[in-house]
């Protein structure tokens, strides 16, 4: 069992790194706080050596040191009795000083088992014991506090693993633990998972994306509609990392149908860039084989030159006597009746229209609009609907909230909704509305 021999102060060059331990921790999130602080306030936490000073725990200080260009640290010196001994000691270390979620310390504690398990197979083989000594897994030595921690984290997961049978979600050790980070620090993400709108890998790709990007909680507050929006039909924003469209989405300064069709615009625009380069090569490819066909033709020509077509010379010639006698069977008929008449039939709801557009039916009554036409406009008409809606959506679970939270009454609450859109009750010049590729015809 490992022991404290003493604390001191030693040059960064006499400690050593030990590849499987440097590995075997997680690279800590953290990162650039920690060495905010140790830039400011210097090493505060010793680093773990064993007698050798071959670094046990403290890889991200020892990282940041050097960075900074810290000669001397801090060490913690202990006694072991071999890697085994290392390992609950550097199990017991990460559980008190890292801030670790509970997935994560079991997924520790269960990695140290399986180095220690692997280390007791490897001592018996280099022993010849491998027929007398059953190999067993060795349990990691920790404190009281520490066991019972850990059977708490197992009640966690066999609980989990419950409540995801009830929905049907099946989970293995890795999405087990995926789920369970995500249900800790965005619970709001598992009602997708549950109702089954987004599975585990997909769900966590998408927690690990806003947690880089720092937006993980400013998308937990949008409206649910626009939420929902975002996870589901413009998860790609999130997944290609597009901080810029995010930010303009949790800022309230665009709506996410805004930002899915801005981002299909972009690749549209990389596609259109990419075509000319292609129709050059098609262009090029074709140029080749038509003249390997002239060629092919013109070796043709002469080998058969010397070859009278009898029976092409027959088929025209009996094409040319049936014309002759049947003249009216060959001609075309250009104006030939249709056989049936087609009658169209509005789907939409015209009378909606032309009670709140009078202007449109006057100009389908004076027939300078068919009701194809006005059913187009229809479904324009009825998307606008829509827009502004959303718009209404947007001012009650967010401005009107606030207003109504310092005490503004409903009427002094509508003012301002209006004050604030009435700028946008315009129809929009093409510079604004249409991207200048458009705008130039290269799209």
């Amino acid at each position: 069992m490992s022991k404290l021999k003493e604390y001191k102060e030693v040059s960064i060059e006499e400690i050593k790194e030990v590849e499987e331990f440097k590995n075997f921790i997680p690279e800590n999130n953290m990162y650039d706080k920690i060495k905010e602080d140790i830039a400011k306030n210097g090493i505060k936490v010793p680093l773990i050596v064993n007698q050798n000073y071959e670094l046990i725990n403290g890889y991200t200080r020892l990282k940041i040191a050097r960075e900074l260009g810290i000669k001397e640290v801090p060490v913690a010196v202990y006694e072991t009795e071999g890697r085994a001994d290392e390992y609950d000691l550097l199990v017991s270390t990460n559980l008190t000083q890292r801030q670790l979620s509970r997935a994560q310390a079991l997924a520790l504690i269960e990695k140290a088992v399986e180095e220690k398990t692997r280390l007791l197979k490897k001592s018996n083989i280099s022993e010849n014991k491998i027929g007398e000594q059953k190999v067993e897994r060795v349990p990691v030595q920790l404190s009281e506090s520490q066991d019972k921690k850990i059977q708490s984290l197992t009640d966690l997961r066999n609980a989990v693993k419950e409540e995801l049978k009830k929905y049907n979600v099946r989970v293995d050790d890795r999405t087990l633990d995926y789920y369970i980070r995500i249900k800790e620090n965005a619970p709001w993400l598992t009602d997708y998972i549950l109702k089954g709108k987004l599975g585990i890998y997909p769900a966590y790709s998408i927690y690990t994306k806003l947690q880089e990007m720092g937006l993980l909680e400013a998308v937990a507050k949008l409206p649910p509609y626009e939420r929902n929006s975002l996870l589901t039909d413009g998860r790609k924003i999130i997944l290609d990392g597009r901080k810029d469209l995010l930010e303009e989405i949790v800022n309230h300064r665009m709506a996410v149908s805004q930002a899915i069709n801005k981002l299909k615009t972009e690749e549209k625009l990389k596609k259109a860039k990419k075509k000319p380069k292609a129709k050059e090569d098609i262009e090029r490819e074709e140029e080749d084989e038509g003249e390997e066909d002239e060629t092919i033709d013109r070796e043709d020509s002469e080998s058969d030159n010397d070859e009278y077509d009898l029976v092409g010379e027959w088929q025209r010639a009996k094409e040319e006597e049936e014309k002759q006698l049947t003249p009216q069977f060959n001609e075309k008929d250009e104006e030939a009746p249709p056989t049936r008449i087609v009658i169209y039939t509005p789907k939409a709801d015209l009378d909606s229209l032309y009670k709140a557009m009078p202007s449109i039916k006057k100009l389908v009554d004076e027939g300078k609009l068919t009701e194809k036409d006005a059913e187009k406009i229809y479904e324009i008409w009825r998307n606008m609907e829509a827009i502004y809606k959303q718009a209404s959506l947007l001012w009650y679970n967010t401005v009107n909230i606030l207003l109504k939270r310092i005490g503004l009454s409903e009427k002094e609450r509508e003012e301002i909704f209006y004050e604030m859109v009435r700028p946008y009750f315009r129809l929009f010049s093409r510079e604004e509305v249409f991207p200048k590729e458009v705008l130039e015809g290269k799209l």
